[in-house]
């Protein structure tokens, strides 16, 4: 999947519409922003089928009693701080701060690796079915990241990647009761830039950093 396929679905997430919606930050760098499950979004271009053979969620996972405060950003610089190995040797690119939205951007020089961070306001929990529609729609693998870091928060970490194997083109969400975070972390390589899902390990740790901001 290539850095384009990837964010051509630019748009906003949840209610941070105005804030979230201009992804494109320079010639260097694009990043994702997050999907709301039910909202209407360009799929991306055909290519491996999509399967959700991997995920595990109830049913009832999306109607939580209570919801996750906003982490309290005020800034990128504020959020490199709290994720220093993983945006190592970046700069800051872009960056839009808003009380229910945040996106963040670093690029390395030289063509070396970038990396995104989008905090958004969210209403749930996404269901199995809704993940199963989203991976349907844009092309790609859910599979869930077992962490139980993440049952700790009412978590839901889930990988999306063109044939769901760790380490390929894609990238990682987590979703907490009124919170979701997407992560990109991009290299450059033989078929141009492109968006990868970070290790699972990496993805619950980098989204409780976040939360605990």
């Amino acid at each position: 999947m290539t850095r384009n396929q990837i964010f051509t679905r630019r748009r906003a997430a949840s209610r941070a519409t105005t804030a979230l919606a201009a992804c494109l930050v320079g010639a260097s760098l694009l990043a994702g922003c997050t999907i709301a499950i039910d909202d209407t979004h360009d799929a991306l271009t055909p290519g491996e089928d999509s399967s959700s053979n991997d995920m595990d969620v109830s049913d009832g996972v999306g109607t939580p009693s209570t919801t996750t405060p906003f982490p309290r950003i005020t800034s990128c610089d504020q959020v490199a701080g709290a994720l220093a190995s993983f945006v190592s040797g970046m700069t800051l690119v872009g960056e839009s701060i808003a009380d229910d939205g945040v996106l963040c951007q670093w690029a390395a020089p030289d063509e070396g690796p970038f990396a995104s961070v989008t905090v958004a306001a969210a209403d749930d929990v996404p269901t199995r079915d809704a993940l199963e529609m989203q991976g349907t729609m844009l092309h790609l693998t859910p599979t869930r990241i077992d962490d139980p870091r993440l049952d700790d928060v009412r978590g839901l970490g889930v990988r999306w990647t063109t044939d769901g194997a760790p380490d390929t083109p894609g990238y990682s969400n987590v979703y907490v009761p009124g919170v979701s975070i997407e992560l990109h972390d991009g290299r450059h390589g033989g078929s141009g830039a492109e968006s990868y899902a970070p290790s699972d390990d990496t993805t619950a740790t980098v989204a409780l950093a976040l939360l605990g901001l």
